[in-house]
């Protein structure tokens, strides 16, 4: 509020309470307070820093969760309530030298309580502290439109229009305190802006209700203009978050469609296989790589060779790591398809969300969103054979799901001599799992592992019990006390 506003807000003030004892005074929350006099109440709500004045239902007062405030106030009456001209601040003085003064400063507005103009308390109570009483009476002197910094565009137009600066100091006095006498006497306009709710001397492009009592137009306004700001806030803040996950979904889009760009372009392992064969002649025997030509003439490929086996050998082992390579091409598809469909459907999201302008349906959205990101458990799921199959999600969630997700009669796998995920298979009855479900979920674990590409992996399988977490031990770490091991092919269809 600009001083003209508070000015006349502590004039309509003064001719309802002055004599009245004030019965009452309280705090709902850290940023409002509540002062009853008589059958007159204040509410005063601290927001973003700055004061809003309502004028409540007294019949419709919440009864419980009352927290005094300014206890040596209650019941004293009111002799004055003094003003300061061109200054953000009035004063609610009382019969026996106590003060309320109401400090509106922009964003550091408070309420400070004086006895014999020493400090008391203040509210809310994280303010930065007015310890000295003073009634210090705002000065013109020399200033010029400019310095009158209190007053709006078209108020500053007013005096410079008459030559203000030009005046002599009692001419400057004459002419702002008709301007003040002026403004005081104005109707009050409730617009409604492209951002916020504003209390003008004109109607807008938009005016949502015409006031003459300040506390009327203080009272709506307060109320709208809260409500819209907290609405806005928290649809802003829902709306980043849609856009930071948007934007994660993206980074993961890009990746997997560089992935499969980068194994759609290079040389496959079958089509180097298929050059040594045919090139066997020329390769000598301990080379540690050879340039051959591809089949079509175009370029040389190079190829690495274990310089310990034979050309031939050489052949087979990139015909092996061929079989895996159509594999991960299919799952980098696979997984390009479903960052796409999640992007997409994020998208859709923002979309649909942006829409709502409902307070309660984007508070709604907003917790149902931060229940399901609550319920998310540290593992995937899957069934085999009638089981329960964990896998857990990362290091950490490894650690999460032995601790908090198995029991004893659970049985446990991990791909062997690599890192991977730690599987469990849930077995709750201590029912009899057959070779062959085991082996299944061992083709499980080894395709979440590094170990996923070759064409066998070893996998470690055992009952949770014989799991253990070493004291001090890195995320995803445990000790295995007694195991047996599996080979099996890295996969998920079966």
């Amino acid at each position: 509020m600009n001083a003209f506003l508070i000015e006349r807000l502590a004039i309509q003030l003064r001719a309802k309470l002055v004599g009245k004892p004030l019965s009452e005074l309280f705090t709902t929350s850290q940023f409002d307070v509540y002062l009853i006099f008589d059958e007159e109440g204040v509410k005063v709500s601290f927001f973003q820093g700055q004061a809003y004045f309502q004028t409540p239902d007294l019949e419709k007062l919440q009864k419980k969760n009352r927290l005094p405030v300014f206890r040596s106030l209650k019941g004293v009456k009111v002799s004055e309530i003094l003003t300061f001209p061109y200054d953000r601040r009035f004063d609610i003085v009382f019969e026996d030298q106590q003060v309320l003064a109401f400090y509106l400063f922009g964003k550091f507005a408070q309420l400070t309580h004086y006895q014999s103009n020493s400090w008391q308390e203040a509210f809310p109570v994280k303010t930065s502290k007015v310890e000295t009483y003073e009634i210090n009476t705002w000065q013109l002197e020399d200033k010029k439109v400019s310095d009158l910094r209190f007053l709006n565009e078209n108020e500053r137009l007013q005096l410079t229009h008459l030559s203000f600066d030009e005046m002599t100091s009692t001419e400057r006095v004459i002419a702002l305190d008709k301007l003040k006498q002026q403004v005081l006497k104005q109707p009050l306009f409730l617009n409604k802006g492209v951002k916020k709710y504003t209390l003008d001397y004109e109607a807008g492009a938009e005016p949502i209700a015409q006031f003459e009592e300040i506390t009327q137009a203080l009272d709506q306004h307060a109320r709208l203009f809260i409500s819209h700001q907290v609405y806005a806030q928290t649809k802003g803040s829902h709306l980043g978050q849609l856009h930071k996950e948007l934007s994660m979904l993206e980074k993961k889009l890009k990746s997997a469609q560089k992935r499969l760009e980068e194994l759609n372009r290079a040389s496959s392992y079958k089509e180097k296989a298929d050059l040594l064969m045919a090139n066997l002649w020329q390769i000598n025997k301990g080379a540690s790589e050879v340039k051959l030509l591809n089949f079509e003439g175009t370029h040389e490929v190079i190829i690495k060779l274990q310089n310990t086996l034979r050309p031939q050998a050489n052949a087979e082992r990139y015909y092996t790591k061929g079989k895996n390579e159509s594999k991960q091409r299919d799952f980098a598809l696979k997984h390009l398809t479903e960052v796409e469909h999640n992007f997409l459907a994020k998208a859709k999201e923002i979309e649909s969300f942006e829409s709502v302008d409902s307070l309660k349906e984007i508070r709604k959205t907003a917790d149902l969103k931060l229940t399901q990101k609550e319920k998310r458990v540290p593992y995937k799921t899957m069934h085999i054979d009638g089981f329960e199959i964990r896998i857990g999600k990362g290091a950490r969630e490894n650690d999460d799901l032995l601790r908090y997700h198995t029991s004893n009669s659970d049985t446990w796998l991990h791909a062997k001599d690599v890192s991977g995920s730690h599987v469990i298979i849930r077995n709750p009855n201590n029912t009899r799992i057959l070779p062959s479900t085991i082996e299944k979920v061992a083709s499980v674990a080894a395709f979440y592992s590094k170990a996923k590409s070759e064409s066998l992996a070893a996998v470690m399988y055992t009952s949770r019990k014989y799991i253990r977490k070493p004291k001090g031990a890195t995320p995803g770490l445990v000790k295995v006390d007694k195991e047996e091991v599996i080979l099996v092919e890295p996969k998920l269809d079966f």
